[in-house]
């Protein structure tokens, strides 16, 4: 069947598109704690007035996640976004209640207007649409998750480890601007712990400093940051977030614990971020012989990439361009994203969505309704298109 963004443009509600949009930022969701409970039976209840098979998946106490699907066939494609947002934070910092779902000047704000209640509103009238049109759904999947703002480790992780998330082929909803994301950066959270000797601080000779060796080490370690790029997602990065050491300022301190975002690019590995640090010691070592310093990483989150030819590419790309009238961006995310899980299983997945993602997570987050539209009748033609496949 040959479809076109002008098929559709007569069957899209936007009155329903945006009340809907309105009634999901209206319900806060934030996480943390982790409040999705509520919104996690609105988008059910969406899911089945649209003919879906629901579940409710919990990972943690009350914390939901949604999953449905259409027809009794295996999945063949997946939506997955989130309906969990961070915290809205000071309310004086907005220019109105952060979850009033406030409609001007042809946008709507909020928190999770734009990221990512936006992006699964639009994908919710993209079945709407697509039933209206009499498309065939059988095997196709909604995910809408808990959890993402704090890495998915109790929403798409465990879903997809469970093997209730099987489709080949995933689209991952957020806030793109409707740009395509084949690559992605991973999220490496590692801790230095460099043990000392305590002692009185009027004598340090007596004892061993563990901030002053932590020093360091982390002055070393941008330089074994590799200097490699790759296309969309460009090169690698290093932030040290936060540092703890020491019991009393006239006490040497026996003990010291950084923790430290690296960002990987599609190609590197744990082992190589292991590797790097330890040079990094190593090096800190030439100065003080006697540093103890060990690195742990509690959390790596796999880089991926999708070669531009894999249908969910192309077929994402092709959709977003008509519906927008404009040729579709290719991009990747510096971030991160549940797109990850999916990767890790042998998925083909992109990520796109409708929303800038330069104000989520600030006091400005709002959504263009137009735009919103648009990728409403960008998802329903990617859908029908890989749903043919």
């Amino acid at each position: 069947m040959s479809l076109s963004a002008k098929d559709f443009d007569g069957l899209i509600d936007r009155k329903r598109l945006i009340d809907r949009l309105q009634t999901m930022v209206r319900i806060p969701s934030e996480n943390p704690p982790g409040n999705e409970a509520e919104v996690a039976s609105l988008v059910k209840s969406y899911c089945a007035e649209l003919g879906f098979d629901t579940s409710d998946h919990e990972y943690e106490p009350g914390r939901p996640s949604v999953v449905a699907t259409a027809g009794s066939d295996p999945p063949a494609l997946c939506y997955c976004s989130h309906i969990d947002v961070v915290p809205a934070g000071d309310p004086s910092l907005w220019d109105a209640d952060p979850y009033g779902g406030d409609v001007r000047d042809g946008r709507m704000h909020g928190r999770g207007s734009s990221d990512a209640k936006g992006p699964v509103a639009a994908a919710l009238e993209a079945i709407e649409i697509l039933k209206a049109a009499g498309i065939d759904l059988a095997g196709f999947q909604f995910a809408f998750v808990a959890d993402e703002e704090t890495m998915g480790l109790k929403g798409a992780k465990p879903l997809v480890e469970a093997g209730l998330l099987t489709a080949p082929t995933v689209i991952v909803g957020e806030p793109t601007s409707l740009r395509i994301v084949r690559a992605q950066r991973g999220p490496c959270w590692f801790r230095l712990i460099v043990k000392g000797v305590a002692g009185h601080g009027s004598a340090p000779e007596r004892g061993v400093n563990a901030i002053k060796h932590m020093a360091a080490i982390l002055l070393h370690l941008e330089e074994t940051l590799p200097d490699i790029s790759h296309p969309v997602v460009g090169g690698p990065s290093i932030n040290v977030g936060t540092i703890s050491g020491g019991e009393k300022v006239n006490v040497i301190p026996a003990s010291c614990i950084a923790e430290v975002d690296r960002r990987t690019i599609p190609g590197e590995k744990i082992e190589d971020i292991e590797a790097q640090v330890q040079v990094a010691i190593d090096r800190a070592r030439e100065r003080f012989p006697d540093i103890d310093a060990r690195i742990e990483i509690p959390h790596f989150g796999t880089p991926f990439e999708v070669s531009l030819d894999a249908p969910v590419v192309t077929e994402m790309v092709r959709a977003s361009g008509e519906a927008q009238g404009s040729e579709a961006e290719i991009i990747g995310f510096r971030g991160s994203s549940d797109a990850r899980f999916f990767a890790e299983h042998g998925a083909s997945v992109c990520v796109c969505g409708p929303g800038d993602i330069t104000v989520a997570h600030t006091a400005r987050e709002s959504i263009d309704l137009d735009e919103l539209e648009r990728g409403a009748i960008a998802y329903a033609l990617a859908f029908a298109r890989l749903l043919e496949r």
